[in-house]
């Protein structure tokens, strides 16, 4: 089940029935494609029709934060909770552990996809992760450096691949190279989840998680963005009142 919130189709299913179909997907082998548009996204998303028709070509778009949780309220597309990419992702990584499936990550500057790795398999013992690779290649399909990052996922026979490069970097290289990846079940794009599940970056409390303020603490954690993480909940709400945004 799908709504649109700026002409961007995302789920509209409880976290643990979107885990559901998650699950189902990864057992039949599908070749799945999942995206989590937040508030920044979608706010240039409604700018920009080319990006829009990016994170629609997924099979799954996670409702990414409390921002798209309100547009959802405001829109008249109500969403029945909030989630997160990163909580998903956790959720994945139990998954794979029990399935014995295969994790390759790809992102983030040198040496942090290998020591996010080491993290998680400190918490995750039985975890297979079968590859990292940094994000700092040239990404263009046709390109020696891609294809050599296409042969690593390959020969790695991965089923699982976290792309964290950013919005819409990681997006794009996703649906650019999925049909590349045969044995991929699941590509799912997390910006900068690598970051945290290395311990660069540290998340918001639990407390503050739960009342949907994470997106102020990273303001007050990163102040060179804190003004635009600021503006993002007005913005994405006047871009959802104004009905020449709307698709």
């Amino acid at each position: 089940m799908s709504k649109a919130i700026l002409g961007v189709r995302v789920c509209a299913l409880p976290q643990k029935e979107i885990q559901k179909r998650i699950e189902r997907r990864l057992l039949t082998g599908k070749s799945t494609a999942i995206f989590t548009p937040n508030a920044e996204m979608l706010s240039a998303a409604a700018r920009d029709s080319s990006l829009r028709t990016l994170l629609n070509t997924s099979d799954i778009n996670i409702p990414d934060g409390i921002g798209i949780y309100l547009a959802s309220l405001v829109s008249g597309s109500r969403l029945p909770e909030r989630s997160t990419g990163i909580d998903t992702a956790e959720q994945i990584l139990k998954i794979a552990e029990k399935q014995d499936l295969r994790v390759f990550l790809l992102g983030g500057k040198e040496g942090v996809a290998e020591k996010a790795a080491l993290a998680l398999k400190e918490r995750h013992p039985r975890l297979i992760i079968c590859g990292t690779h940094h994000g700092y290649f040239d990404k263009y399909k046709l390109c020696k450096e891609n294809n050599s990052v296409i042969r690593s996922i390959n020969d790695a026979k991965a089923d699982i691949l976290f792309v964290c490069f950013g919005f819409p970097l990681q997006e794009r290289w996703i649906a650019e190279n999925l049909p590349s990846l045969p044995s991929v079940r699941l590509a799912m794009g997390l910006g900068g989840s690598l970051d945290v599940w290395s311990g660069n970056i540290r998340r918001a409390p639990s407390w503050v998680q739960n009342i949907g303020l994470e997106w102020l603490w990273r303001a007050f954690r990163e102040p060179k963005r804190a003004k635009r993480l600021l503006s993002l909940p007005k913005g994405l709400l006047s871009a959802i009142t104004t009905k020449e945004c709307r698709s």
